[in-house]
């Protein structure tokens, strides 16, 4: 291998280069090339153009070097070969991965400065610390590898996995898969049934924990990702306003876990006589014109003194189901319906408790 020493001014960046290097990564490289000056040349073609080592280019102009040591392919490479050259220079480094016990352990052993030219900033060495308390990867995986839970309590119906799917289409994949080392799902079965339904998707992105998925941190994380979300509380007239305001700018809100029907009955039971009135003033209020007839609904209000006397008569009268339990308020119907039949709703006056 022959080594070149060329002006700077006569090297050219690669245009069509598929790394992309931030101000970070100049800096990091800069800071190297200060502490240890260049131990690696870069790659040229016979017209100076970089093709491997933009970045060391980048970071030899910020430091105003004049010169830089190259090395340049050989001439009967073709173009095809020289793009194939400068991918594969980038991907390899991508292939490894560090020893990550090992990698903190060495950094510990060096003063500010030293770590500083490595590339590593104190922010990341604090992640490491805290990787290694609790390990996890973050790949892509065939999604036909991942296998459910067997104790996985959670039914996803389709409503829901449309809702999903809508989600995925518009947004991607912000909600993590997360598994055990044997490729266990421990969160996110609903979004892999909907993956499999759409039928377009071979790999997912997960996040891979190092524990086994019969441990009781794996059972902890299967249910922590469907119940803590629970302990929220809704303000339902907020939450009322920002779906009809998606509405109004989107026309839908599939993909919000709500559709139009049920929409109109959050508006309904939201809002007081005065700001909403019927339940057709309801349906207008969220752009729903048309609604089929639904008969007339008879209801009755028990109310109860504490706690106790509520759970007493839900057991005597062997009630099972209820469509809403929110705070103080649980509400239901006979014959149970499904909750987005809005004309089982009703509305109490202003003064009412």
């Amino acid at each position: 291998m022959n080594t070149e020493i060329i002006n700077i001014d006569e090297l050219k960046f690669d245009l069509d280069n598929v790394r992309k290097h931030d101000d970070n990564s100049i800096k990091a490289i800069a800071n190297s090339l200060s502490a240890f000056g260049q131990r690696k040349p870069i790659v040229i073609d016979q017209k100076n153009t970089v093709i491997a080592g933009n970045g060391t280019l980048k970071a030899g102009i910020y430091l105003g070097l004049k010169e830089l040591d190259c090395v340049r392919i050989p001439d009967d490479w073709s173009k095809e070969k020289i793009k194939a050259f400068a991918i594969a220079d980038n991907k390899t480094h991508d292939l490894s991965e560090f020893d990550n016990e090992l990698l903190l352990n060495t950094l510990k052993e060096l003063n500010e400065f030293e770590i500083e030219v490595t590339g590593f900033e104190a922010d990341e060495l604090e992640d490491l610390m805290l990787f290694k308390k609790n390990p996890f990867k973050t790949i892509k995986i065939d999604i036909n590898e991942l296998k459910p839970h067997p104790k996985n309590y959670q039914e996803h119906p389709e409503d829901q996995l449309e809702h999903i799917i809508n989600s995925i289409n518009t947004h991607g994949f912000y909600r993590n898969i997360v598994i055990a080392k044997d490729f266990t799902i421990l969160a996110g079965h609903g979004v892999v049934e909907a993956v499999k339904k759409m039928g377009n998707i071979k790999r997912v992105p997960v996040i891979k924990l190092d524990i086994e998925s019969t441990s009781v941190q794996a059972l902890k994380v299967l249910t922590s990702d469907n119940e803590i979300s629970q302990l929220a509380q809704v303000n339902d007239k907020a939450l009322t306003n920002l779906l009809k305001e998606i509405l109004e700018i989107d026309d839908s809100i599939l993909g919000t876990g709500y559709n139009e029907d049920q929409l109109s009955a959050l508006a309904y039971t939201s809002t007081t006589k005065n700001e909403i009135g019927t339940k057709e003033d309801a349906s207008d209020w969220v752009g729903i014109f048309e609604h089929e007839q639904r008969p007339e609904i008879f209801s009755v209000v028990v109310k109860f003194e504490n706690e106790l006397d509520r759970e007493k008569f839900v057991e005597e009268k062997g009630i099972e189901n209820f469509h809403n339990q929110r705070g103080n308020v649980w509400s239901t119907y006979y014959p149970y319906r499904d909750k987005d039949d809005v004309s089982n709703l009703y509305l109490v006056d202003d003064d009412e408790n």
